[in-house]
């Protein structure tokens, strides 16, 4: 199976957000089977890691004002969750 791809958004320093750990935060779907799902935000439960090759879904940071950060980390989604309704 092909690597999925995610970005989120950080408001506070990366260097502070927790690893290995069960964390809640809103992805991107970067790469959907349907193209025009392209940019699907979804609330998930999530595992994620500076390390790009840790977790199977590969996750780009962008700072609080879009700036995307140089490396990607990885991410495993556990759950989605559903707080948009």
């Amino acid at each position: 199976m092909a690597q999925k791809e995610y970005d989120t958004f950080i408001l506070s320093d990366p260097a502070l957000i927790p690893e290995d750990r069960e964390m809640e935060l809103i992805v991107r779907d970067l790469t959907p089977p349907d193209i025009r799902y392209k940019y699907r935000s979804a609330y998930v439960c999530a595992m994620i890691s500076k390390s790009e090759s840790k977790y199977p879904d590969r996750l780009w940071i962008r700072l609080g004002r879009g700036q995307l950060q140089e490396k990607p980390w990885s991410m495993k989604i556990l759950k989605e969750l559903n707080k948009f309704t």
